[in-house]
């Protein structure tokens, strides 16, 4: 198959694609696909997912881009699990895990974590909160790697 007529399938099955799903779908889905090559998928799942039933939220609500309350928080813990325990760029979490185009919300969070004030009720909070999470995150982690 010559080169144009690669670019002429190629175009066909987009144009094929936008038929069934919207723009945002398919990004969503290309993204998607992309993030199951990524060695670390399996962990960054199992990250969510402790999040998740933490909070007794979603994956899908945790990834909504105008959240408050709870989820806001458990939003910002994933970001800190995300950054301190796999290793994950700032840029890396908000494109390719939370699909953002900015980075800044990611850096908020972290930086949350790494500002608390103890001695506030609410930073307590959060890093006790964070604690726990992480270690159901290390727990599960050890036990699924045998």
């Amino acid at each position: 198959m010559g080169e144009s007529a690669e670019l002429e399938q190629l175009l066909k099955n987009i144009h094929t694609g936008l038929k069934k799903y919207s723009i945002k779908e398919l990004k969503d889905g290309i993204v998607s696909f992309f993030n199951k090559n990524d060695p670390q998928s399996y962990d960054i799942q199992l990250i969510l997912k402790v999040v998740t039933e933490y909070f007794g939220t979603t994956i899908t609500m945790l990834k909504e881009k105008n959240v408050q309350g709870d989820i806001h928080d458990a939003k910002q813990l994933c970001y800190c699990l995300l950054h301190f325990q796999l290793g994950l760029s700032t840029r890396h979490i908000a494109e390719r895990i939370f699909n953002y185009n900015c980075h800044t919300n990611v850096h908020r969070g972290i930086t949350r974590l790494k500002n608390a004030n103890i001695e506030l009720k609410p930073d307590r909070e959060f890093v006790e909160k964070y604690e726990v999470l992480k270690k159901q995150c290390v727990d599960k982690f050890k036990k699924n790697r045998g």
